[in-house]
């Protein structure tokens, strides 16, 4: 069954409830415990060969954090560590990588093409092999997750565009509306992350944030005590994924190895701007599957999730968040012109 058929009543949910968090994950995007990701943009592609011609430099590069707090560097080398069978990995801080800020660096258009990139995601790190099969529903899930990634990529870049509103439309179902499932899988994308996020409750809410808890903890119990997150048609895509996780033939093991692949191809990104925002969500999305599904399928351990797990999962969500937002109103203005279309 298709992502829009059996999330159906989610993604419902999900286009009237969004608007209530986005607000919340906006605020909480500008707060220093959020901004800042150590990220090595030197590292060299080892998946395929690099011919792509990079973007214009003044629209692909980025500067690297001058004002990073001395407590954020200190907090993430101590807690940084090494897990040999994990689902998330991160560029370490240490003298190949540099801090960014994503709030001052947003997601945007470079011009810069990545479709070998993704092309590479999608038939090599996806899965491809039975995956329609019932057993194999566990394939189906990671596919969908890494899809509705790409789609929120997208819609940033489509929405940082400078375009005329019908020139934007156009983008809008080049890129996203006629590519099949990319909106279900948005949805599909951003209620894992909701989820991850409930289920991560106790840990977001008893952070200290670095002495910011005064501005964060408002939002985030805005965040995690909203309806949306504990409603059943939401929490049925990761009761879902956690079934099929744990079925007789699920292999979980390889998810989570295709997972790290995941921010490692990154490094195949010839645009640092692209790079950067590629890390960040491929963090955020193995930092949501870690705390729903661990080793087994049962759950990770919320409470050892490292500062920058923390920052990525909220900065995923919020991404997720925007570009579902985003996605809502060009699909409005697709049906306007075609109700415009018929009357004429």
């Amino acid at each position: 069954m298709g992502t829009q058929k059996r999330y159906a009543e989610g993604i419902a949910l999900v286009k009237e409830g969004n608007d209530r968090i986005l607000p919340h994950m906006l605020k909480l995007r500008e707060q220093e415990f959020f901004r800042y990701f150590a990220v090595d943009l030197l590292s060299s592609c080892t998946y395929f060969p690099t011919a792509d011609a990079p973007c214009d430099m003044d629209r692909c590069e980025i500067e690297a954090a001058d004002d990073v707090p001395d407590q954020l560097r200190e907090r993430d080398e101590r807690e940084h560590e090494f897990r040999l069978d994990g689902w998330v990995r991160w560029d370490m801080p240490g003298d190949f990588t540099e801090y960014y800020d994503v709030y001052v660096e947003p997601e945007r258009h470079t011009g810069y093409d990545g479709s070998n990139v993704w092309n590479f995601i999608h038939d090599r790190i996806g899965f491809q092999e039975e995956v329609e099969e019932e057993m194999n529903a566990w394939k189906l899930d990671f596919n969908r997750a890494i899809s509705g990634l790409h789609t929120s990529i997208s819609a940033h870049i489509c929405q940082s565009m400078e375009l005329s509103d019908a020139e934007r439309l156009t983008e809008f179902k080049r890129r996203i509306r006629d590519v099949p499932n990319a909106i279900s899988n948005l949805h599909f994308a951003y209620m894992i992350q909701l989820c991850a996020i409930k289920e991560s409750q106790r840990r977001l809410l008893d952070c200290s944030y670095m002495g910011a808890r005064d501005e964060v903890l408002p939002c985030m119990q805005a965040i995690t005590s909203d309806p949306l997150l504990v409603a059943p048609g939401v929490q049925e895509a990761a009761a879902d994924m956690r079934a099929h996780a744990k079925s007789p033939n699920a292999r979980i093991w390889k998810a989570r190895l295709r997972t790290r692949d995941l921010l490692r191809v990154m490094n195949c990104v010839q645009c640092n701007v692209c790079r950067l925002h590629g890390k960040v969500g491929a963090l955020g999305l193995a930092t949501g599957l870690q705390v729903l599904l661990g080793t087994e399928g049962d759950g990770g351990d919320v409470d050892s999730l490292h500062r920058v797990e923390v920052a990525a999962l909220i900065t995923l969500a919020a991404k997720l968040s925007e570009a579902v937002h985003f996605v809502d109103e060009m699909e409005r203005r697709c049906a306007e012109e075609q109700g415009a279309t018929a009357a004429a």
